[in-house]
């Protein structure tokens, strides 16, 4: 499933394009044998999505959808976690 966000702290929009590549490279195997969470598997997704999604957008962008895509992702699992 993808969609489109908006960080609301900083009212940047996020496409849908670029969560798409980050729950992408968050599901590729290669990345995961890194260890969901380690320094290694983020840097893996980072790369990734520059990878993919350079000849679009520019690097700070890709960098700031990352850090808040990152954000979302963990708090989602803590929720799926604890309940």
């Amino acid at each position: 499933m993808s969609y489109q966000m908006t960080n609301l702290n900083t009212m940047q929009f996020i496409t849908e394009d670029v969560v798409f590549s980050f729950q992408k490279a968050v599901a590729n195997k290669n990345n995961l044998e890194q260890k969901f969470g380690s320094t290694n598997f983020w840097n893996f997704v980072s790369a990734d999505m520059h990878m993919e999604l350079s000849k679009q957008y520019d690097t700070t962008y890709i960098d700031e959808s990352f850090e808040f895509l990152t954000e979302c992702e963990i708090e989602d699992r803590r929720v799926e976690a604890y309940g």
